[in-house]
């Protein structure tokens, strides 16, 4: 989790809500990484039959970490063994399957022990991961429904994914997400619009379930990135809760989504993931020269924080904001704290229906 800070902006991750976990391509059959989400770790591995698993990587005997172990099947069931004395536990359950050590003369309750397991949902390419507030205790189902992606999103997975590390309040990396008036000062690229090219922007919102939308525009005329798709192009704009943005460009043959998420892993510590779905076939052919220009993009995010992140340590100051520009950062907080008082079932979006005006 992040720090704990007096600044009332800044808090630490929701729980009891889905987060982006991994891309499926990175988790291969019958493989296991230890990773971190929310400070906690994780085995996230998947099976030799294909399906994808998270378990609490802490063995419930002497707490080796069960990533460093091996996959076996016990009693018909893929396991987990732990590396340090054998334990296994069934990926689905985390119920425990096999104690090698006990004498077949005792009769001890082997199966009323566990290591947590997290949900875990897989679709289009991606792995999303529900994090409960209290994983030992959790037993029940989510209390939200796994994210899914729009209708009419092209193809089976993202044709690009490019990473970023990022560092200091979790808060402040989402914020990064939603906030329109960095991008022609942090991403200064002959692709994208610059400082001195600013012009009026008016942008019509309405809340959606765990968030708000942009409504489908005609893009910026002096956005040089969006007249690559050519015809009569709109693009739309949504963000989600806990840390989801998706950016959806269509015109009469294509369509193209950048679909940016962004994970808390430990602390102080978040990753970016930027990644996008298209069916449009000049993309596919200019690939490989656009993602070295994507992933410069992402680390300047990246970079912009972690310079933030020293100020934010040394003083811990007040942010500040500023009309309509910053609004959208008023909202996720707001968001965030509405959510984290009602509880995922009970959540009612607070947003209200409206038009802003900036300038970029």
């Amino acid at each position: 989790m992040t720090k704990p800070l007096t600044n009332p902006t800044l808090s630490p991750p929701l729980t009891d809500i889905w987060y982006f976990a991994a891309p499926s391509a990175e988790i291969r059959r019958g493989t296991m990484e230890r990773r971190f989400y929310l400070g906690r770790p994780v085995v996230l591995g998947r099976t030799k039959d294909g399906r994808a698993f998270a378990l609490h990587d802490v063995c419930a005997h002497r707490a080796a970490p069960l990533s460093a172990g091996r996959q076996v099947t016990e009693g018909g069931r893929e396991c987990v063994e732990c590396p340090y004395h054998g334990w296994r536990f069934e990926v689905e359950t985390g119920t425990c399957a096999k104690i090698p050590a006990l004498s077949e003369r005792e009769d001890f309750a082997t199966r009323k022990i566990r290591t947590p397991n997290y949900p875990i949902h897989e679709e289009k390419g991606l792995i999303w991961i529900y994090i409960p507030a209290d994983i030992k205790k959790f037993e029940g189902e989510p209390v939200t429904p796994a994210p899914r992606l729009p209708d009419g999103i092209p193809g089976a997975a993202p044709k690009m994914v490019i990473h970023a590390h990022a560092e200091g309040p979790y808060d402040e990396a989402v914020i990064g997400l939603v906030d329109p008036a960095h991008t022609p000062f942090v991403h200064q690229q002959w692709f994208w619009r610059r400082p001195d090219g600013a012009s009026e922007k008016t942008k019509d919102y309405e809340p959606t379930e765990l968030g708000f939308r942009m409504k489908p525009h005609r893009p910026s005329s002096n956005g040089r990135a969006y007249k690559l798709i050519g015809g009569a192009a709109t693009t739309e704009i949504e963000f989600r809760l806990p840390a989801m943005r998706l950016e959806i460009i269509r015109n009469e043959k294509y369509t193209i989504l950048g679909l940016t998420n962004i994970t808390p892993t430990e602390e102080g510590k978040s990753l970016i993931t930027q990644m996008f779905f298209w069916d449009m076939p000049l993309l596919t052919m200019i690939k490989p020269f656009a993602y070295p220009l994507a992933r410069t993009f992402l680390g300047q995010d990246g970079k912009i924080l972690r310079q933030q992140n020293e100020n934010i340590e040394l003083e811990n100051p007040k942010m500040l904001y500023a009309g309509d520009p910053d609004r959208l950062a008023q909202w996720y907080v707001k968001l965030k704290r509405t959510y984290g008082e009602m509880g995922g079932a009970d959540f009612v979006n607070p947003l209200e229906p409206a038009i802003l005006h900036w300038r970029t």
